[in-house]
């Protein structure tokens, strides 16, 4: 593993990613306004009749100019931040952008929208698959850096994977009105478990984020300070399927790890997909029949592939290699297959005090339904235990203290034995 850049050179990086961020935003805004731009344009002068032709040439050729030095700005001033920030480092004036809980939600919603884009481009706001301490610093998986990272490891580790646009910081606690919530890495540390927090970058591929993790795992138990006795997952929303993904891909990589892996456990996952991105599917397909609002079509349709990979969730290369990912409402994804001995165990909630009633059942928790968070639907993945949760939201289950005591009754945190 290579040396992790040091606090001087991150915060060099953090601005450089702020300068792409910049870059990339102005691009991606300008094209809509400018392609509607341009077909009303186009219809208007087309309703002036063929003696316009060479007036729509010159307004074409002068509106374009506009658009392209807009953008040259928005390129300007990224390649200018950058290079500040370079200017700044070598004076150790630069200070770290993304280290503090603003600025890494910041990153990470970036990462969300455009994560598969920032990535192609070698972006220093693209955020590299890694364990993260408490302070969200990356962890190498050497020996040395894990046994400083945790200076009393156990035998049993608990992997903990964040949801669409989020950071391991979800699973810390949080203030409330009524004081301190303990988050699921404080409970289950109490419990006999080792949490390795995940951070990763939510617009690649679910499938991608799958095997980089798998390979990450397999590093880290090679080189535990202690035997790996039992592997754990708890994956919130996206990071359930990641879960599920990373799993696959180690068990097709013959991976070492996956035999050690004894319960994987999901909250408010969207197994069969989720009804907001199957939402935006079909909205930019509509917008696609009008000139003047296919520019919009093209500027949804430039969403990052892992929220893509929510409208069905697709957890292998499969689901989606060759596949037009912008077609209308086509499920391409396998069907699911047994995760090793792993036991799944799926908890999904609703908003109606009772979880059998119809609205709950439709709505959900107000972002995935119910049938896709226990994974019954047309597809079934077969679990070991479900649990529908009345009365919660999407962004209440991961610190609501009955999920949290069911999650640790699922993963047997009293004795460490397997229960059903």
């Amino acid at each position: 593993m290579t040396d992790e850049p040091s606090g001087d050179r991150r915060a060099v990086g953090d601005w450089q990613g702020l300068g792409d961020l910049v870059a990339l935003a102005t691009e991606r805004l300008t094209a809509p306004v400018e392609g509607i731009h341009d077909a009303i344009a186009d219809r208007w002068f087309g309703i002036a009749g063929p003696g316009a032709a060479s007036g729509r040439k010159a307004y074409g050729a002068l509106t374009a100019t506009m658009y392209q030095s807009v953008r040259f700005t928005g390129s300007v001033l990224g390649a200018a931040l950058g290079f500040g920030a370079a200017m700044a480092g070598s004076l150790n004036r630069t200070r770290p952008l993304w280290r503090s809980t603003l600025g890494s939600g910041i990153q990470s919603t970036a990462n969300a929208v455009w994560g598969d884009e920032l990535e192609r481009r070698n972006s220093n706001l693209s955020i590299e698959l890694s364990l993260r301490d408490t302070d969200g610093d990356p962890i190498r998986t050497d020996p040395t850096a894990l046994a400083l990272a945790f200076p009393e490891p156990t035998p049993r580790l608990v992997v903990l994977l964040h949801g669409l646009g989020e950071t391991e910081r979800c699973f810390q606690g949080r203030v409330e009105d009524d004081g301190i919530t303990a988050g699921m890495s404080e409970i289950l540390a109490a419990d006999s478990f080792t949490p390795l927090l995940v951070r990763y970058n939510t617009g690649r591929h679910v499938s991608d984020n799958g095997a980089a993790l798998s390979s990450l795992l397999e590093e880290t138990v090679r080189s535990w300070p202690v035997g790996v006795e039992e592997i754990g997952f708890v994956g919130n929303s996206m990071g359930g399927l990641l879960a599920r993904s990373t799993l696959y891909a180690g068990l097709a990589a013959d991976h070492h790890w996956t035999g050690l892996v004894e319960h994987v456990v999901t909250l408010g996952s969207p197994h069969l997909g989720a009804p907001l991105e199957k939402g935006a599917n079909l909205i930019a397909w509509a917008l696609g029949f009008a000139p003047e609002s296919r520019p919009l079509r093209e500027f949804i349709n430039q969403r990052s592939a892992g929220i893509k990979d929510l409208r069905f969730g697709a957890i292998r290369e499969d689901d989606w290699r060759g596949e037009d990912p912008d077609a209308l409402l086509v499920d391409t994804v396998g069907e699911p297959s047994r995760l090793g001995r792993a036991e799944q165990h799926f908890i999904a909630g609703v908003v109606t005090t009772e979880p059998t009633h119809p609205i709950g059942v439709l709505l959900g928790d107000l972002v995935v339904r119910v049938g896709s968070g226990i994974g019954r639907g047309r597809r079934r993945i077969e679990a070991t235990d479900i649990r529908i949760v009345g009365r919660r939201r999407h962004f209440d289950l991961l610190h609501d203290p009955i999920v949290q005591k069911q999650v640790r009754d699922w993963l047997g945190v009293e004795t460490g034995v397997r229960r059903g």
